[in-house]
């Protein structure tokens, strides 16, 4: 496990976004597409903007990665609370990654049915891999949940080859869809991104804590043969042993 702490939120973003092309440029000089997971939910809108500008925008061959969500809101991709229109307008629309390369996860059909056709999709994607994405970027809940696996969710205890699932989350009464540890762990890179003061808690306890997945679904995700970081800016990371203020 491996920590990057930050000043800020925004010093954060530039960084990752730094970070996150060095991978992709490492990679793509040994294979032909970089695989990568976006996360959702706010904290990484500062990273996709980083990465819609000149700076990053024409730092690399964006023609070569494919693009996969972790999770996402069953709403229609132009409403806000969409994961994959919500990157679409920040990010993606403006590197011109082909359309093909672009698997959102669809939500004009009925949840199960859509996390069986992901679910599909992944399979023949990485069917005989031995890692599954090239970089998983995740976010982390004050209640400690990470994707769309909440605090005592049935989906934290499938153990089958479902690598996707449907999953109805009663705090905000809607559907949504989720990748599950099985598919996330073998990644070779698995990113935390994390920004606040009010997420320094449960970082702490997800990271230094007593093993409780059902209740910190975030300690779920244990690369199998990859690597762990953890990018924190000096608020949500004050908690940890490993915090060293200036």
């Amino acid at each position: 496990m491996k920590f990057h702490i930050y000043k800020n939120k925004e010093v954060l973003s530039e960084s990752l976004a730094t970070w996150i092309c060095e991978q992709i440029k490492e990679t793509l000089a040994d294979q032909q597409f970089f695989t990568w997971v976006l996360s959702g939910g706010e904290t990484p809108k500062l990273l996709f903007a980083q990465l819609a500008s000149e700076k990053f925008r024409d730092a690399i061959d964006w023609q070569r990665v494919q693009l996969f969500w972790g999770d996402e809101r069953v709403v229609p991709e132009a409403d806000d609370r969409n994961n994959a229109g919500t990157a679409r307008r920040l990010f993606v629309d403006q590197t011109g990654i082909p359309s093909k390369q672009v698997h959102i996860m669809r939500t004009d059909i009925e949840p199960v049915f859509a996390a069986k056709e992901y679910d599909e999709l992944l399979h023949q994607f990485f069917g005989s891999t031995l890692f599954s994405f090239d970089l998983v970027l995740l976010g982390l809940g004050d209640d400690g949940h990470t994707l769309s696996l909440f605090p005592g969710s049935a989906v934290i205890n499938k153990d089958d080859d479902q690598w996707v699932s449907a999953v109805y989350n009663e705090a905000q009464q809607m559907y949504r869809i989720t990748l599950l540890p099985k598919i996330v762990n073998p990644a070779a890179r698995i990113a935390f991104m994390v920004e606040g003061d009010k997420k320094a808690a449960v970082v702490k306890r997800v990271i230094e804590g007593k093993y409780q997945p059902h209740e910190l679904p975030a300690q779920l995700i244990q690369p199998l043969n990859g690597d762990l970081l953890w990018f924190l800016d000096e608020a949500a990371a004050r908690e940890l042993k490993v915090f060293k203020p200036e």
